[in-house]
């Protein structure tokens, strides 16, 4: 009976050893991600006995790692209790704390929801001396913009960003945040420089949806207002074609003898005539039938063509006219 007893007793305490022994000790992690701003020792251990978990202190910077070596996990071990299995001081273990970067994409949106004045439609916002910004991957509004300012006519812009929750490093705490601003339009812009008194052709100009730069004047939105013009003043690629820039560039002379097509779907009539007015490229200039004595109005083609519609209506020369375009074939311009 004792013998008996002794057995069972004997079981009991093997199993004993079995739930306790080490296949419930802690086991140290290799490594760990943490989104918090501090450490617990559930980083470090797995396998901790209920409620032994605690906060040992801050952790690294979002982004960035520590590396916690044997002797300070052996300390960190004895001081908590923790029944950590295969104990070394070789041992070692990484912390990493989550992060995310802010880009420059993220501030330009942010601008333009604490800029209301910029209206709904296309702007054009770019930051000066920009560097991205690591914050903790768990912040919903990580930063926030104060001290808002933004001149409409110049387009500048300037503001003090500030972490939401403070680090205590006031060296990336706060910065500022400076850049341009400019509501965009659509214009047309020169494809490549051109020195002055260059005739403007349509590979010389294209449209620009979403222009933001500063136009002094009047803009010229439709290519068959600029073909055919002559820029006063050189010009750069993707400057913005501006009216006060343009000069009529005159083909045609009073005077000056030219080729009248007379067109029509499947017909074209050619005769000799001569220009009453100065004309440039693709403007309507009339002209005189040499042959019937009547005026035509037609659109200029190049120096010596004109093109008349046969729908267009001629009227007869009077004796003025005439006088007129004597005199200015016996006195031709300089």
């Amino acid at each position: 009976m004792e013998m008996r007893g002794l057995t069972i007793a004997l079981m009991a305490g093997l199993m004993l050893v079995c739930v306790t022994g080490p296949g419930d000790a802690a086991t140290l992690r290799s490594s760990s991600m943490i989104s918090a701003s501090t450490v617990r020792l559930s980083d470090i251990f797995s396998g901790l006995e209920p409620g032994q978990d605690r906060v040992l202190g801050p952790g690294p910077a979002p982004g960035t790692s520590i590396q916690v070596g044997g002797q300070q996990l052996i300390a960190l071990a004895d001081q908590y209790g923790v029944d950590w299995e295969d104990q070394s001081s070789s041992a070692s273990m990484t912390i990493t704390r989550a992060g995310r970067i802010l880009d420059e994409a993220y501030f330009i949106a942010l601008i333009r929801k604490n800029l209301p004045d910029l209206g709904e439609g296309p702007v054009s916002i770019a930051l000066h001396d920009f560097h991205p910004m690591m914050v903790s991957s768990d912040e919903a509004e990580p930063v926030v913009l104060s001290d808002v300012k933004w001149d409409q006519r110049s387009g500048w812009f300037s503001s003090t960003v500030y972490r939401a929750h403070p680090s205590g490093d006031l060296t990336s705490d706060s910065f500022m945040l400076t850049g341009v601003v400019h509501a965009t339009q659509r214009v047309m812009v020169f494809t490549h420089s051109l020195p002055a008194g260059s005739v403007i052709t349509s590979a010389d100009v294209r449209m620009d949806e979403s222009y933001a730069g500063h136009i002094p004047s009047r803009a010229v939105t439709d290519e068959s207002e600029a073909e055919g013009q002559t820029v006063s003043r050189g010009v750069v690629a993707g400057a913005a074609v501006i009216a006060q820039d343009l000069q009529r560039t005159v083909l045609m002379h009073k005077g000056d003898p030219v080729l009248i097509s007379y067109v029509a779907p499947g017909l074209r009539l050619s005769i000799a005539g001569r220009v009453l007015e100065d004309a440039a490229a693709r403007q309507q200039v009339r002209a005189l039938n040499e042959a019937s004595g009547m005026i035509v109005s037609g659109r200029v083609m190049d120096s010596s063509n004109v093109e008349v519609e046969l729908t267009s209506h001629p009227v007869p020369s009077d004796p003025n006219t005439m006088r007129r375009l004597s005199a200015s074939l016996r006195n031709p311009a300089p």
